[in-house]
């Protein structure tokens, strides 16, 4: 096999490796922007093109070590945490953690909370969000 040869599949690997890295990665990752009045134009004329987000949505649990003291999400100290003391009732998220997951074009919609309660909201990993 020649030099020449093997350099051509070598390019040929490359711009498939290229390719597939676009695909399935840089479609969904958020696009450069100046300012959130640039990404809002963008994202609402991108919307409903390409692929739709990934997102998952009311899994229970959280990324927060349970013995870890101070800020853990898991135990807040609420009213609420007497539901799961003295009754043994557990309402998921709302004594217990939810995990969201979302990416470039997820929408988690203006609502109000089950019955007008609080939420907490916590980035583990990530790109800052806009909320």
């Amino acid at each position: 096999m020649t030099s020449e040869l093997k350099i051509w599949q070598l390019n040929i690997y490359f711009n498939i490796i290229l390719i597939t890295t676009y695909y399935f990665y840089f479609r969904y990752i958020t696009p450069a922007h100046v300012d959130h009045d640039e990404l809002e134009k963008e994202y609402w004329n991108r919307r409903a093109l390409g692929p739709s987000p990934i997102y998952g949505a009311d899994i229970s649990g959280t990324l927060t070590d349970e013995r870890v003291d101070g800020w853990n999400i898991n135990c807040l100290g609420s009213i609420l945490d007497l539901l799961e003391a003295e009754d043994e009732i557990e309402i998921a998220g709302v004594n217990s953690p939810y995990l969201y997951f979302g990416m470039w074009k997820t929408t988690f919609c203006w609502h109000t909370e089950d019955k007008d309660l609080y939420s907490i909201n916590y980035l583990h990993f990530g790109m800052p969000k806009t909320w």
